[in-house]
C-alpha cells in the first residue's frame, strides 16, 4: 500500500491542476465566434467542480490499484545469521509486467497531464500578452483638454488594464505552482523511466 500512495497522490494532484487550467481557459479565453470572454457563463460552477474532483479521485484510486497489488510483504532470511528473519516489501510481478505498469503510469499520470497543462497555460499566456498589447495601444491617447480651464489631465489606468494585470498575476502563480509540482515529482518518474530502459536493454542483450 505504501508504494501505491505516491501514485494516488500524484495522479490526484496533477489532474486537479489540469481541471484548474481548463477552468482558467474557459473563464479567460472567449468562446469561438466571440470576442469577449464570459466567465459567468463558461465556468464549470460548484456542481461541476465537485463532480470533477470525484472523478479525479476515482481515477487516482483505479490507477493506484495495480501498484498496490504488485507489492507485498514477505519474510527474508538473514544471510549472516539464519536465526533471524526480517520483513521486506517485494514485487510479486515479473520484470516485464512491472515495466509495463511503470510505463503506463509515466504516460497517464505525468506526461499526458503535463502536456495539457503546458498547452493550456501557453494559450492563456499568449492571449493575455496579446490583450495587454491591445490595451496598452488603446490607452495611449492625447491628453484630454478641458474647454473651460484649458488644463490637461491624463486618464488613469482603465478597468480593462487592471483586470488584465490581475488575471496575468493569477495565471503566473498557477503556472509556477504547476511547474514546481512537476519538477518535484520528476525524480520519481525518472526512476520509473530508468527501470523501463534497463529492462529493455537487458532483454535486447539476451
Amino acid at each position: 500500500m505504501v508504494n501505491a500512495l505516491p501514485v494516488l497522490l500524484i495522479t490526484a494532484g496533477i489532474y486537479t491542476m489540469v481541471v484548474v487550467s481548463i477552468e482558467r481557459v474557459r473563464c479567460v479565453l472567449p468562446a469561438r465566434g466571440q470576442h469577449v470572454s464570459m466567465p459567468n457563463t463558461r465556468s464549470i460552477g460548484k456542481r461541476g467542480t465537485i463532480i470533477a474532483l470525484a472523478v479525479i479521485w476515482v481515477l487516482a484510486v483505479i490507477l493506484a490499484v495495480p501498484t498496490a497489488v504488485n507489492f507485498d510483504v514477505g519474510v527474508a532470511h538473514d544471510t549472516n545469521n539464519t536465526n533471524h528473519t526480517r520483513l521486506v516489501c517485494h514485487s510479486t510481478w515479473n520484470s516485464f509486467q512491472t515495466s509495463i505498469n511503470s510505463l503506463f503510469l509515466l504516460v497517464v499520470s505525468y506526461i499526458l497531464p503535463m502536456a495539457v497543462l503546458y498547452v493550456n497555460y501557453g494559450r492563456l499566456a499568449a492571449y493575455l500578452w496579446k490583450q495587454g498589447r491591445t490595451v496598452a495601444a488603446a490607452s495611449v491617447q492625447p491628453p484630454a483638454i478641458d474647454a473651460g480651464s484649458q488644463n490637461t489631465s491624463r486618464a488613469g489606468p482603465s478597468a480593462a488594464t487592471l483586470t488584465s494585470r490581475s488575471t496575468m498575476r493569477t495565471i503566473k502563480m498557477l503556472g509556477a505552482v504547476s511547474i514546481l509540482f512537476l519538477v518535484s515529482w520528476a525524480p520519481y518518474f525518472t526512476i520509473m523511466t530508468i527501470e523501463v530502459i534497463c529492462f529493455c536493454l537487458i532483454k535486447s542483450i539476451q
